[in-house]
């Protein structure tokens, strides 16, 4: 049996009076997810249009932490 037939048949289960309140919980929770899906499409690339600025590209990086040139 299907996950889907699954929750199908444990909505049979429960009384009409409580319908409404089933339907609240899981239509909201459908727009929490999909909120989160557009939440992690849009930040999978953070940096994407931001603006660089060098200011020594022709220097070496943490020089510094190299031991052997000491």
């Amino acid at each position: 049996m299907l996950l889907q037939e699954q929750i199908i048949s444990e909505i049979n289960h429960i009384p009409l009076d409580k319908l409404s309140e089933l339907y609240s919980l899981i239509h909201y929770f459908r727009l929490g997810v999909q909120h989160e899906q557009q939440t992690l499409q849009k930040n999978k690339y953070p940096l994407r249009n931001t603006n660089v600025h060098y200011q020594e590209p022709f220097e070496p990086v943490a020089l510094s932490d190299w031991k052997m040139l000491k």
